[in-house]
């Protein structure tokens, strides 16, 4: 079960191959947030995993056992005891995948049950993404 204070240990936990890219986060949120509290769980799911989620689902060679993980985590996710782990998914992920056509298409057809719950309320207040416009790290 995850846990707000705990869900980035589990986040690096589950994909150690983000690490390198995590330690350069934490190095700019100390620069960005000197004496600020914060534990930067949105920015590492944002700045980190997002865009890791993103390019495993263009990847033309998709890695599917990797994209199955990832989606097994968010199901965890969704179904957390903690709110504020849910609101981390719906917010941070699944707007994000909402954000472009491309993610959003790639990634509804891989969601579980309570992740696709949690993305239908995403979509109904997030607009339908424009077709033509590509994630920013194509």
């Amino acid at each position: 079960m995850y846990t707000y204070a705990e869900i980035v240990n589990e986040l690096l936990a589950e994909f150690p191959e983000i690490s390198k890219n995590y330690e350069e986060e934490i190095t700019w949120i100390k620069d960005t947030f000197q004496g600020q509290d914060t534990e930067g769980q949105t920015v590492y799911f944002d700045r980190c995993f997002c865009d890791y989620i993103g390019r495993l689902l263009v990847d033309e060679s998709q890695d599917d056992i990797k994209i199955e993980k990832i989606f097994a985590f968010l199901e965890d996710m969704a179904v957390s005891e903690d709110q504020e782990v849910r609101n981390l998914l719906q917010v941070t992920v699944l707007e994000y995948l909402r954000s472009w056509y491309l993610l959003q298409n790639e990634s509804e057809k891989r969601m579980l049950p309570e992740t696709k719950k949690i993305f239908d309320r995403v979509k109904s207040y997030l607009e339908e993404p424009a077709q033509d416009v590509l994630p920013c790290f194509l």
